[in-house]
This record gives structure tokens, sequence and C-alpha cells, in this order.
């Protein structure tokens, strides 16, 4: 089980109140440790709440009378830039969403916004925000209040995050409150392998990525870069997966050679 499992609040601001309600109950479904700290019709009053609650994350609606989710965006970015933004948006505003970029934005969602892009939003954010306080515990929770679904979501994305640094299976297990067995039978459960492998098929994807485009690195930094410390361990990995060196990648590619590792 996992002991003080810290809570995000959030703010929703969105001018159409059914739209407002239902998305406050998918977070709430989703048993996420995000408290909701108020919602708001429009961006002004998001404002006297923001200034009130100084809340862990924003989720707003793009388009807003007197104050636009552009703007409440700019000035979290500019007076509250650890705050996390997710902006909602309908297909007629996806460009005009894109342009949030450019103001922190951490995500935005379109509108019908559905529980599987919630889920997978809210759990980058969570990662986001466990790095920044460098510690997992921040966004890993027990068994009681996570399925199984989200526990894979949360450690899929955590390797996404962190596959260039040190990573310990056992370590993190400890910290998801359960085996290294059962979190890669979850793993392997919803991907069809292993922990290991994805962490290594992320690795190489970017090491070859690297290979190609950054002709100036050398090899045993390229593998530094990628997550592996020992150069000839890199590159007996890069060997065993595709079946020739770094340095032969780099040189020629093979026309059968696949950008991602073969399954086995």
């Amino acid at each position: 089980m996992m002991n003080n499992i810290s809570n995000y609040n959030y703010i929703v601001v969105e001018d159409e109140s059914l739209i407002r309600q239902n998305l406050v109950k998918k977070i709430t479904s989703l048993n996420l440790p995000f408290s909701l700290a108020g919602e708001a019709s429009n961006g002004m009053d998001a404002l006297v709440l923001v200034k009130e609650h100084f809340p862990d994350l924003v989720i707003t609606d793009i388009r807003m009378p007197q104050f636009d989710g552009l703007k409440l965006a700019h000035y979290l970015q500019k007076n509250h830039p650890s705050t996390k933004i997710i902006i909602l948006s309908g297909y007629s505003d996806f460009s005009y969403a894109q342009s949030a970029l450019h103001y922190g934005v951490s995500d935005y969602l379109l509108k019908p916004v559905t529980l599987e892009s919630l889920l997978e939003s809210l759990s980058k954010i969570m990662i986001a925000m466990g790095s920044e306080y460098r510690n997992l515990d921040s966004y890993c929770s027990s068994n009681s209040k996570l399925d199984q679904k989200s526990i894979y979501n949360l450690f899929e994305t955590y390797l996404k995050e962190n596959y260039k640094q040190d990573i310990s299976f056992q370590e993190l297990a400890d910290k998801f409150g359960f085996t290294p067995e059962y979190l890669g039978k979850i793993f392997k459960k919803n991907t069809g392998e292993s922990p290991l492998k994805y962490l290594t098929k992320l690795r190489l994807n970017e090491a070859k990525r690297l290979l190609l485009n950054k002709p100036e690195l050398e090899i045993h930094m390229i593998g530094e870069l990628v997550g592996y410390k020992d150069g000839f361990y890199f590159s007996r990995v890069f060997k065993t997966y595709t079946g020739i060196q770094p340095s032969e990648f780099r040189n020629q590619i093979p026309k059968n050679e696949s950008l991602d590792p073969p399954s086995f």
C-alpha cells in the first residue's frame, strides 16, 4: 500500500454547464488524486478562483466570453508558471488551440472529451508534476485507488518520460506498492511485451534517431544519452536487437532494417 499520496487541486473553466459538469464527473470516475477546487463559466471568474485556490491544474475551454482560454493560459504562464493547463477545443478551433502551446499549455483535448483521452492527459500531468517534485510517490497510488488499466497508463507514461534515466524496476515496483512480477504482468497484458523490452525499444529508437541525425556525437555519448552508461553494453544491446553495431547502422541502414526492434 502507498502512503502520503499527494492530492492535486484543479479548476474547470467551461461556459456550457452540462459539459463542465460532465467533465468533472469523468475526472472523479477515474479515481486519480485530483480534487475539484472550483468551477467557472468564463475566464474572468477563473482568475478569481486561481487567486483564491492556487490550483495545480486548470482545465479550460478555448472559446469563452470576456476572457478566453488563450488569454487565461497566457496569464497563468506569466503569473503561475507551475500551474498545468489543459485546453479544450472543438474541431473548428484545432489550429487555434495549437497556438496555446506558446503559452506553456500541457495538453489540449478535442470535444467531446473521451474518458480515455482524459486519462491519458491527466496521467501525463501527474508524471510532469511528479518529476518536478522528484517524488514518484506524488503520482503513484495504491491498488485500492487505481485499476489495472490506470496502473498500466501511469507505468507506461513514466517509462516514456524517464527512459533516458537509470531505471530500477524493483524500486519502481516498490513505489507503486506492487511486486515487479505483478507490474510486469499488467504491462504485458496491455502491450504484449515486457516492461524491459518496451524500455529497450524506446531507448534504441532514440539511439537510431541520434545516430542518423547527429553524426558529430560519438557512439558512447549516444549510449549515455539514451540511458546506457556503459558504451560497450550499449553496443551489445544494440546489436542484439538490430543484428548490427551502432557504427554500421550509422554508416549504412540495411534495407530490411525496421525502425523498431523486432519482437521476440
